[in-house]
């Protein structure tokens, strides 16, 4: 594989001026297994992200590191190999239910809890996921959930429905829920693969059904809540954009006359909402096209109303009430009113390569930083009454918030982090908008009974936006801790934001973006990197999550900072040591334990002529700690310290 070299910008043929180019070294990557093994990695990718700091990553991939970091990362890799294991079984389902040759609507009885159990994850999931995507019509599912415990007969597609909501609710509500079996919830593996079966059994017209749609859309927000990659959901997400297509979600109802009752042309509308929230959400993070374009449907958004203000019978719909409102599908409304914004952000990301200018970026950028302020606006950060209160605003203003910040961080971020000569306005904007994502649980107060929940629900639904932001603001860091003491540009600047501002070199963009706000301090944005860092090892020690990003964060933040390579060393030590207790925590073992156990080396991965050119040229490096290894002699051993599969190294430009 190729890399071209894209550190200078080519120019535009037709003005002679550069034009925007993000390296792509740094906003993409392909893995390569065995030769035909192949996965595409975006730029929100850690991977990626990785490729952003040269010193942290020769450490990383160096085995002659100091012989007690070496030891901390061949025991973290046994703790992430005992994590790994133990998640698999966790997600496994139970195969009494799943292999039986019970019918399939026996074998889902069978698995649902006790009624009140029910009731409680029914309204978990209304209050926490019957917002942005509005996949039931609430009084209508409720008057089957309670047809169904009064005996009576009800659509076949029900349980189906009812099983993928208890999933959703139940993982709402804590750490680890849906994990394990448990007589006070539900198996989410075993009843997504119970789902999974049904859908897969249907033929013909049973297709076309509104309720298989809905079916379809909840299964798939119930199997990301155990299995969140991306990548997955974004081709599965294809199949339902088809369906929801050759069904005519995709036209406005009012096209077909009074085929369609004023009611279901509603429901059709919010569904159809729904899944280009997803699609948008998935091709962002995955950095991949959309299903559908923006202009490709004529769907109009559904209406600010409430659920008991749609009934199956009525004639005519209510008049839309102001945004300002606050109704069932307030926040699908909202989003809705974003939705062009956001699917120019995922065109413009798929195009980047033709670019000519910044200013379609830069005008995008604005247009999303409006939002902002009517999220302000819609939702005035008043004090409620109690904790719930305050935990439901909070909510309501993240998600609200969070929808345009996602798509803004995809925009800005492959020509802050990846070009020289980008706007202020970029610089500073995506600092800005990363510290904000980071913040979001300030307004939370930690003593609070409610805390504990925002917590989990932040860390639940946001983790790899946090890592994203983190690694980000590490970027700056890096850049601006050498520069904050040297003498400053003497050019005159009218404000940080000045979109035609560009810094003579990225070091000044990032100084300038920092002092542009005491929030955006650098010992703010070193403290508040701290606290996600600590936030995710608690996470690790309570739940067993994934430890890899994190090392790759500690080694980052730990160089970024700045100070000898002794302090350097002493910080990387000092990092690991806390994941490492953590995830012994979380297996259960003490370090003895750990250390006795033997270490299975995986095969390498890549050939030896397929490392870094940085690797090969280590004794030039910066890092001064770090020395380099003979690439000829590394032994499948050699690689058991760091081999923890995104370490695979990239190649880098003029590398074959």
């Amino acid at each position: 594989m190729l890399l071209a070299d894209s550190s200078h910008s080519p120019p535009d043929a037709s003005t002679g001026q550069q034009r925007p180019a993000a390296e792509p070294l740094m906003i993409r990557s392909l893995t390569v297994k065995e030769g035909v093994q192949t996965r595409y990695f975006g730029q929100m990718s850690a991977r990626v992200l990785l490729n952003l700091f040269d010193e942290a990553k020769e450490f990383m991939f160096n085995r002659n590191k100091p012989a007690d970091i070496r030891e901390l990362f061949v025991n973290i890799q046994k703790v992430h190999t005992s994590l790994q294991e133990e998640h698999v079984r966790a997600t496994t389902p139970m195969t009494v239910f799943v292999d039986s040759m019970t019918p399939i609507q026996k074998r889902m009885v069978d698995i649902l809890p006790r009624k009140a159990v029910c009731d409680q994850l029914v309204q978990v999931y209304i209050r926490s996921t019957e917002t942005i995507f509005r996949m039931t019509h609430v009084p209508t599912f409720m008057h089957q959930y309670n047809m169904y415990w009064q005996g009576q007969p009800r659509p076949d597609v029900f349980l189906p429905q009812l099983l993928s909501i208890l999933c959703i609710g139940y993982r709402f509500i804590g750490p680890g829920k849906g994990l394990s079996p448990d007589r006070e919830g539900i198996h989410i593996p075993t009843a997504c693969a119970l789902v999974r079966t049904w859908l897969d059994s249907l033929r013909g017209k049973q297709l076309a059904e509104f309720s298989t749609l809905q079916c379809e859309v909840l299964q798939l927000a119930a199997r990301r809540m155990i299995k969140p990659q991306n990548q997955e959901s974004w081709t599965h997400l294809g199949l339902i954009v088809r369906m929801a297509m050759t069904m005519g979600l995709h036209r406005d109802p009012s096209e077909f006359g009074q085929k369609i009752s004023p009611f279901w042309a509603e429901i059709r509308r919010r569904m159809w909402y729904t899944i280009l929230e997803f699609d948008i959400q998935m091709s962002t993070q995955c950095n991949l096209p959309c299903s559908i374009r923006h202009g490709d449907f004529s769907c109009r958004p559904p209406r600010n109303i409430n659920d008991e203000d749609l009934w199956p019978d009525m004639t005519e719909l209510p008049e839309s009430k102001p945004i300002e409102q606050d109704t069932d599908c307030r926040m699908q409304v909202f989003a809705a009113s974003t939705m062009a914004g956001r699917f120019k952000v995922a065109d413009i990301l798929n195009r980047i390569d033709s670019l000519r200018d910044y200013q379609e970026v830069l005008d995008l950028g604005k247009e999303l930083e409006r939002c902002f302020d009517e999220v302000r606006y819609i939702l005035p950060n008043t004090d409620p009454v109690d904790a719930s209160g305050k935990r439901r605003q909070w909510m309501t203003r993240v998600i609200m918030d969070m929808h345009c910040r996602r798509p803004l961080l995809a925009l800005y971020r492959p020509f802050a982090l990846s070009t020289r000569d980008a706007p202020q306005q970029i610089m500073t904007g995506y600092l800005r908008s990363s510290m904000i994502l980071l913040s979001y649980l300030d307004e939370m107060d930690p003593s609070s009974p409610e805390y504990a929940h925002a917590w989990h629900l932040s860390h639940l639904v946001l983790k790899q936006d946090l890592l994203q932001a983190a690694f980000s603001v590490c970027y700056y860091i890096q850049h601006a801790i050498p520069n904050l003491s040297s003498p400053r540009m003497s050019s005159p600047r009218s404000s940080p934001w000045s979109s035609s501002t560009k810094s003579d070199s990225v070091e000044d963009a990032c100084v300038v973006a920092c002092e542009s706000s005491i929030l955006l301090s650098v010992p703010r944005l070193k403290r508040k990197v701290e606290e996600i860092l600590e936030s995710m090892v608690r996470r690790i020690r309570e739940i067993g999550t994934d430890t890899k990003d994190l090392i790759a964060l500690t080694v980052v933040l730990s160089i970024c900072v700045g100070g000898t390579p002794e302090q350097k060393r002493e910080r990387i030590k000092q990092g690991m040591q806390a994941i490492l207790d953590a995830g012994l925590q979380a297996i259960r073992l003490n370090q003895e334990s750990i250390t006795s156990m033997p270490m299975v080396a995986p095969p390498p991965s890549f050939p030896s002529n397929a490392m870094p050119t940085t690797l090969g040229a280590a004794n030039q490096s910066s890092s001064p700690f770090v020395t380099s290894p003979d690439v000829s002699d590394l032994t499948p051993d050699d690689y058991s310290a760091w081999e923890m599969d995104f370490w695979t190294p990239l190649l880098q430009p003029g590398s074959t």
